[in-house]
């Protein structure tokens, strides 16, 4: 009898530790997948995006760097710094990371050139479609600034659009060979 009681015991135990494991597993995986990435974005081919010509895979020494005014301090550990633009870069020089203020660069995403500007996000999401995840960006009490992340997986390329939630007028550029943060 006392054997039965161990056996039962044993596997009520183990029963138990599978269901918690189950359980842990869930929410985890749950929240990395749903939450925590930006796995749930479909693809959008992103090759044609820069910023002033400058896309992520290219080499420093290819980009003119003279039009810009250098300033002192580091932005985003970026190692170009500039006037409403820094990139930074790899040891071999590849480019790994562009951000700039909209208002002082030339934004392509694959647009026919008009000679007009645009303004407003929507522009942008005309364009690349509606593959994008959007998020408060370094939130905020006030929330005011969102992000429209897309993703190229295939040529490993994020591109992010920081915008006012209120008039949707765009304000930086993000274009990155990493995955891009929103905080």
């Amino acid at each position: 009898m006392k054997n039965k009681k161990s056996k039962f015991l044993f596997k009520t135990i183990i029963y138990i530790f599978i269901l918690v494991a189950i359980f842990f597993s869930t929410i985890f995986f749950t929240k990395f997948y749903f939450y925590d990435s930006d796995y749930s974005v479909k693809n959008t081919d992103l090759t044609m995006v820069s910023i002033d010509d400058i896309k992520v895979g290219m080499n420093i020494n290819s980009v003119d760097l003279s039009k810009y005014v250098p300033i002192d301090s580091e932005v985003e550990e970026c190692n170009y710094n500039f006037e409403g633009l820094s990139i930074r870069t790899n040891t071999k020089g590849v480019i790994e990371y562009i951000i700039a203020d909209f208002s002082d660069i030339d934004l392509y995403v694959g647009q026919e050139d008009t000679g007009e500007r645009m303004k407003k996000v929507n522009e942008v999401w005309s364009i690349l479609g509606g593959n994008y995840k959007n998020e408060n960006y370094k939130p905020d009490e006030n929330n005011y600034w969102k992000i429209s992340k897309y993703i190229d997986n295939d040529d490993d390329i994020y591109f992010g659009i920081v915008y006012s939630r209120y008039n949707n007028e765009m304000s930086k550029v993000i274009l990155s060979s990493q995955r891009i943060s929103s905080n």
